[in-house]
């Protein structure tokens, strides 16, 4: 049975690089809560996205689905650090750019 889930704040990055000439995949957040800490989760690609009414069931290399509510796209203030120090890292690595696109743009 593959991993199913549910964020609670979710983006689509896209990810080039020498490697993997363009990769889409599922920045997805959950608020931890009072007594919990925020995590922060990347899907392994996208392959394919149902359109529901109201959130896209999207599908991953992996198997995994992701449930991802419409109206719920972005990011918490922990994940866009995250984000953006990974953006930062890769980009002056030289290895490579990552960056949020919309869901209408992803290529499956």
């Amino acid at each position: 049975m593959s991993n199913m889930y549910t964020p609670d704040k979710w983006v689509i990055m896209r990810i080039t690089s020498k490697e993997h000439p363009q990769i889409d995949k599922i920045l997805g957040s959950w608020y931890g809560g009072f007594a919990g800490s925020d995590e922060w989760r990347f899907s392994s690609g996208i392959t394919k996205i149902e359109e529901e009414e109201k959130y896209y069931i999207i599908h991953n290399h992996s198997g995994s689905q992701y449930f991802c509510r419409k109206g719920c796209e972005g990011m918490s203030a922990y994940t866009e650090i995250v984000a953006n120090n990974m953006a930062t890292q890769l980009e002056e690595s030289g290895l490579g750019m990552m960056r949020v696109i919309n869901i209408q743009d992803v290529n499956v």
